[in-house]
């Protein structure tokens, strides 16, 4: 299976996110997987994207972003096709009730087996939870872009997208354990990823 994972710069005036601290923990650990550090920028972001899509045409992908009001690490199931930034990207952008593309629907459903992912890592120990809401920010626009993009490609790609809590909430090491048991399930779940 080839399987690449996202995560995102720092932005907001801190140094550092927890998605990317949380994917160099996850590639120590899987040294074969394909990476990406995606700037939280809403134009270059989707065009990233779009060159690793092309470039690696991997089997599966997940996207990693944070989330600063959480002490869960939410599995998102749906994208929204609405851009509505509560504060701008890094480079001064904000839109307000646009839609990622225009031709596109209203939402798209994550094709990650988020829902024999969940109990899983409930099992684990892990607090997890399975989410409808991925914001209206960069990291529903990417779980968008990436899923509508595979879609207009004619891509077998699986994607979704993982929202992970702030370091100070939820160790760094424990996010990076959670991630490699959702990367092992993914063979085991192969009928899904590749139907």
């Amino acid at each position: 299976m080839k399987l690449l994972v996202t995560a995102f710069g720092p932005f907001g005036g801190r140094s550092q996110n927890a998605s990317s601290l949380a994917l160099a923990g996850l590639k120590q650990r899987q040294p074969w997987i394909n990476t990406r550090i995606l700037p939280v920028d809403s134009v270059i972001a989707p065009l990233r994207i779009n060159q690793a899509l092309r470039e690696l045409k991997p089997d599966a992908v997940i996207l990693l972003g944070e989330a600063g009001n959480s002490d869960t690490i939410r599995l998102e199931t749906i994208a929204w096709n609405e851009l509505d930034f509560r504060i701008p990207d890094i480079a001064g952008r904000q839109p307000r009730g646009h839609p990622v593309h225009d031709s596109a629907p209203w939402s798209l459903r994550s094709t990650l087996p988020f829902d024999e992912v969940h109990p899983e890592l409930l099992n684990q120990g892990h607090a997890v939870s399975l989410s409808e809401d991925a914001g209206r920010y960069l990291c529903n626009q990417v779980l968008f872009h990436c899923l509508w993009r595979i879609s207009k490609l004619g891509l077998s790609t699986r994607a979704g997208f993982i929202h992970l809590p702030l370091e100070t909430e939820y160790p760094t090491k424990q996010a990076a354990e959670a991630l490699a048991s959702v990367v092992a399930f993914l063979p085991a779940a192969g009928r899904t990823l590749t139907s």
